[in-house]
């Protein structure tokens, strides 16, 4: 694992040590995205964990935008954590998240399009682009 795995919340320490299918194979597949602008000095990254149906922004051990954080961890509290958090440190310490360059314009469009329809068509377009 990474150096800094003691700072990985409990929750998603524990599922590492049994991880789901679904993350492991989310992992292999490379479906954790790490989006990157520049403006000048500064840059900013954007996680975007793009799943078969839908698109989920991922704050790094932390936080995901999917409906399963939402309702089974805060809001009921049946489980610690959401696999696509745990995906996310799988592809991190396997090396496999997916870095793309954009333009910030490009970063702040996808992150738009995550939050309101759960779907990138313009993600889409710059992975299908970069594996055509």
């Amino acid at each position: 694992m990474s150096s800094d795995y003691k700072e990985i919340p409990e929750a998603v320490s524990k599922m590492l040590l049994a991880p789901p299918e679904k993350a492991l194979e989310a992992a292999l597949e490379r479906r954790l995205v790490r989006l990157r602008c520049r403006r000048g000095e500064e840059g900013v990254e954007l996680y975007i964990f793009h799943g078969k149906d839908r698109d989920y922004l991922v704050f790094p051990r932390r936080f995901c935008t999917c409906k399963d954080l939402e309702l089974n961890v805060i809001m009921r509290r049946a489980k610690g954590t959401c696999y696509h958090l745990v995906a996310y440190e799988i592809a991190l310490a396997r090396n496999s998240l997916r870095d793309v360059e954009v333009e910030c314009e490009v970063l702040f469009n996808v992150a738009l399009e995550v939050l309101l329809v759960q779907r990138s068509p313009t993600l889409q377009k710059i992975l299908f682009a970069e594996t055509g």
